[in-house]
């Protein structure tokens, strides 16, 4: 079901708060004793000075974030509404997506009490429940600071007690003060630490941070939440970010770690019809190596205009027809344009996407029944969006109504669906991504990310002949087999006009060679690499914007590695700590955000399966398991959608890189060769069995290796640069991150 809504542009203005303290050294004292004179609610400026700290963001209703940078150290100013008490203590963290796993963790919090161990039994989340191995527990580590006050550099790695860092490495620059309602915290701290329990601070990309506040630390919090903040937004020339702002939550809790200046592209994605499996040979493949070194010559020359684009076409007109939309209805105001250094609330949640003209649509599905006689259920309906010309899409929010919904995808169909398919009909689609002719990932949503935005210079292109038909799919996990559950979950689009300069496109990384062995605590897929033979083919450099990594429940650790030149860059994505209930899409570093002719992408992931008694293979049930990197680039290039090497396939010295038409032939190709060998198989039993037509035995769990360059039905797929080889080489280099560490990525021994 669709509907959609005109949206115009307008001015407006945010409230800012003068309450001043004198710049530099009086810092400490002057601002915090503003803390005194207000009790009312949290927001930016009210006891910090703006000369001392440029830019702010208000997390929530009740916590104020404040930051400076300056050199290579960021001061922090916590203003949050604890109550006021001499007992409270403050809690920031960064981590993944939000939550304990993988959390670098900074608690302010008074003189510990007779009963205390010094430490604290709980951090900014959880209640100390949890499976830890037992490296997680308390030190009594901490920075005292003065009147008795202390900081704690802190760490945890699940749901649990956090743990004292052995290198502290944030100093408190004044006792807090507590005022009428609030309590206001200063400390500082290295951008980059080279500490492997801290988190760097990004240069020009957001990061999700965590808050809370309590009384009595080591006490369980009495509020906290998720939200996301650019910390050095001057480095910015990719999102476009004017200031400091970032955009509050609508609630409070883990749902809400929307990482609003990020595109989602988080959900999995099925791709459509590669034969599964697993092996691994390494033959005759340097001679496709040669000249991929110097592949990417004159390429960096293209760079600066990727750097410095803007959004700067020209305006067209700022209606768009709804003609021939299945059930278009509804309407609602004017989008609000905010500027400033905060903004509070969630209202008109598209206002600060850009000055231009919008629209909302919605996708959802027509109210159904969800089924009741099975665990997984994977539902489509058909939709058709707005083509009386070319729009973009520039943002998007996920209505999610139902908590069977283990995650919702749109994709787009390369044509109309076959009679007697039509806009809103209902249909099972398990395992056939949106089903026929729909098998291209555009927008998504899974646990943990709610909304996203794309840069104002970039956007996913609708009302072209493939980006026209739509099939929205969502998976319903319903073990309990719950009966008389209606849902009309999906998206709100939000879409323009006026088209800005780049089209954005999506790249799919990852391995589908999965069997996990049970009762295992740590299994490590085979690495896929998209290899520089395939990065070879681009006749421009890519600009890599997010990264979505996506596994199911069993995943504990997932990165793509970025190699250029045998020199490993700072990966595209990576989540050490990964949690299926805290997805999201990552920004990409600025570092590894140019994608050359010639670089390499290596995509690993590792699972924890002591839960599971049988093997976990690849597939779309939730009981399942993926390894998917779904990543978002500009400019779209459709001959890029997929770039894996064809482990599952048997033969991991040759990967596919290709567009969807070319991927879906491939695997065809694959499905008719293995349906062929089964044929054989059978008829060579029959044969020995004296023809009495026993059933042959199944065909092994992993298909025996072989060597697809030698298969004469897949040559064309050669000849046209669809499959190429994997050089050898591409997985030879310097790794990453030793010099200087970091908690969010460990580099390869």
């Amino acid at each position: 079901m669709v509907s959609n809504a005109r949206r115009g542009s307008s001015g407006g203005g945010l409230r800012h708060w003068a309450a001043r303290a004198s710049p530099g050294p009086a810092l400490v004292c002057a601002a915090l004793l503003l803390a005194a004179s207000s009790a009312s609610a949290a927001s930016c400026y009210r006891s910090l000075s703006r000369s001392d700290f440029p830019h702010c963001a208000l997390l929530s209703g009740t916590y104020a974030l404040h930051w400076a940078v300056r050199g290579d150290n960021i001061t922090l100013g916590l203003d949050a509404d604890t109550g006021g008490h001499p007992d409270s203590w403050l809690g920031l963290a960064l981590s993944d997506a939000g939550g304990m796993k993988g959390a670098d963790i900074i608690v302010v919090a008074g003189p510990p009490s007779p009963a205390s161990d010094g430490e604290g039994a709980d951090g900014p989340d959880g209640d100390g429940d949890g499976d830890d191995d037992g490296s997680n527990g308390p030190a009594k580590r901490y920075v005292a600071g003065p009147g008795g006050w202390r900081v704690i550099d802190a760490y945890s790695l699940n749901f649990v007690q956090p743990a004292a860092d052995p290198q502290q490495d944030v100093t408190l620059l004044s006792a807090p003060l507590s005022g009428p309602n609030h309590t206001v915290a200063v400390v500082t701290r290295r951008l980059r630490t080279c500490d492997p329990w801290d988190r760097n601070i990004q240069v020009g990309i957001p990061q999700t941070v965590s808050w809370a506040y309590g009384r009595g630390w080591p006490s369980k919090h009495l509020a906290r939440g998720d939200s996301s903040v650019f910390f050095v937004p001057e480095a910015d020339r990719l999102w476009g970010a004017a200031n400091a702002t970032a955009r509050a939550p609508a609630t409070p809790g883990r749902n809400a770690t929307s990482l609003t200046a990020v595109i989602s592209g988080v959900a999995k994605g099925a791709v459509a019809d590669v034969a599964d499996g697993a092996t691994s040979t390494a033959n005759g493949v340097a001679n496709a190596s040669k000249g991929v070194a110097t592949a990417a010559k004159g390429a960096f020359q293209k760079v600066a205009n990727l750097l410095s684009d803007s959004d700067s076409s020209a305006a067209v007109g700022t209606s768009a027809s709804a003609a021939a939309q299945p059930r278009v209805t509804g309407a609602s105001g004017p989008a609000e344009s905010e500027e400033g250094t905060e903004e509070e609330g969630d209202g008109g949640w598209a206002s600060g996407l850009s000055d231009e003209p919008v629209q909302e649509l919605t996708v959802v599905m027509p109210n159904i029944t969800v089924p009741d006689n099975a665990t997984t259920n994977y539902m489509c309906t058909h939709v058709t969006l707005p083509n009386d010309r070319k729009y973009h899409i520039v943002g998007f929010r996920a209505i999610v109504q139902s908590p069977l919904i283990h995650h919702m995808i749109l994709f787009a169909c390369d044509r109309p669906p076959k009679p007697p398919a039509k806009a809103g009909d209902v249909y099972e689609c398990l395992a056939v991504a949106g089903g026929e002719s729909c098998a291209t990932f555009y927008v998504g949503w899974a646990p943990g990310q709610m909304r996203g935005s794309y840069p104002p210079t970039v956007g996913l292109p609708i009302g072209e002949p493939d980006s026209t038909y739509f099939a929205l799919q969502i998976h319903y996990n319903n073990p309990e087999l719950q009966s008389g559950v209606v849902d009309a979950s999906g998206f709100e689009l939000v879409y323009t006009p006026r088209l800005r300069p780049y089209d954005a496109g999506i790249l799919t990384l990852g391995q589908q060679a999965i069997a996990i062995p049970p009762g295992q605590r740590r299994v490590t897929l085979r690495p896929n690499v998209c290899p520089s033979t395939c990065t070879s083919r681009l006749k421009t450099p890519l600009r890599l914007l997010a990264s979505g990594l996506h596994m199911h429940t069993l995943g504990r650790s997932i990165f793509t590695q970025h190699i250029r030149n045998g020199t490993e860059l700072p990966p595209i994505g990576s989540k050490r700590f990964y949690d299926f209930d805290f997805q999201s899409s990552d920004p990409v570093p600025l570092d590894s955000s140019i994608l050359a002719p010639g670089d390499v992408l290596i995509t690993t992931c590792t699972y924890d399966s002591r839960g599971r008694t049988n093997v976990t293979r690849f597939g779309e049930s939730t009981q399942d398991e993926m390894c998917f990197n779904f990543v978002l680039y500009y400019p779209k290039n459709p001959d890029f959608l997929y770039c894996m090497a064809m482990d599952a396939a048997g033969d991991p010295r040759v990967a596919t890189c290709a567009g969807n038409n070319a991927t879906v032939a491939i695997g065809a190709t694959l499905q008719q060769l293995a349906q062929n060998a089964t044929a054989a198989a059978a008829a060579k039993t029959k044969a020995a069995d004296g023809g009495s037509g026993a059933v042959p035995l199944p065909p092994p769990a992993a298909p025996a290796a072989v060597n697809l360059s030698a298969v004469p039905t897949l040559a064309p797929f050669f000849r046209s640069g669809s499959l190429v080889r994997v050089p050898a080489a591409d997985s030879v280099y310097e790794p990453y991150g030793r010099e200087c560490p970091d908690m969010s990525y460990v580099p390869a021994a």
